[in-house]
């Protein structure tokens, strides 16, 4: 049974990342289809260009929402098939991979999607909430300096990735090495997800016509 429940769990996470938040707000509030404005994203970014911050912002919180969500659940009720390989290695964090597939290829829009940057955030905070910190600062760093939403996510990704391997030689009494280096490998997937999806940013970057936030 267990196992029934595991894969409804995955199914379910799915189902969460595939809500298309930019998407909701835009013809909830403004009655504007973000998919035929803009780069036609329905991410956060191409929501905060299309409907303004004030809007757009509130895409951001909840594609970030969904990466976390279930596993902030799974823990807070203690649910117990959340290890594998002999209770050695917890996988929660592979919950957040399919709240992120679901981001990406939205089974509520075509499976298309957005670029996988604010849900991967949300399953760092969730699982690492130090690497998180991290992850933001750099972005914010980035953006700041040169105000490409593009390039700032990708050496946000970046520094998620070194994080998650220093994290491996960090003794933690709340996670085992096994458990570090499996989500070390689940946001590796997701560092590379991320990298794939912004393959035309890097074309217009290296153009000189990608656009500025």
């Amino acid at each position: 049974m267990t196992i029934i429940y595991i894969i409804s769990l995955f199914f379910i996470s799915y189902l969460i990342g595939s809500i298309q938040s930019g998407l909701i707000i835009g013809k909830v509030f403004k009655n504007i289809d973000i998919r035929q404005h803009g780069s036609k994203n329905t991410g956060s970014t191409n929501a905060i260009r299309v409907l303004g911050f004030k809007y757009g912002i509130w895409a951001f919180v909840f594609d970030t929402l969904k990466g976390a969500i279930l596993i902030v659940v799974l823990r807070s009720i203690a649910y117990e098939p959340v290890f594998m390989f002999n209770n050695t290695i917890n996988f929660l964090s592979v919950y957040a991979l399919f709240a992120v597939l679901g981001h990406v290829f939205s089974i509520f829009n075509h499976f298309k999607g957005g670029k996988a940057v604010a849900t991967s955030l949300g399953a760092i905070i969730a699982i690492e909430p130090l690497i998180a910190v991290i992850v933001l600062a750099t972005f914010a760093i980035v953006f700041f300096a040169k105000r490409y939403v593009s390039l700032a996510s990708t050496f946000a990704a970046l520094s998620a990735l070194i994080s998650f391997i220093v994290r491996i030689f960090i003794p933690l009494n709340y996670v085992n090495t096994q458990t570090k280096i499996f989500e070390l490998f689940i946001f590796i997937i997701l560092g590379l997800m991320i990298f794939l999806r912004h393959r035309t940013n890097y074309r217009r970057l290296k153009e000189g016509t990608e656009n500025k936030m």
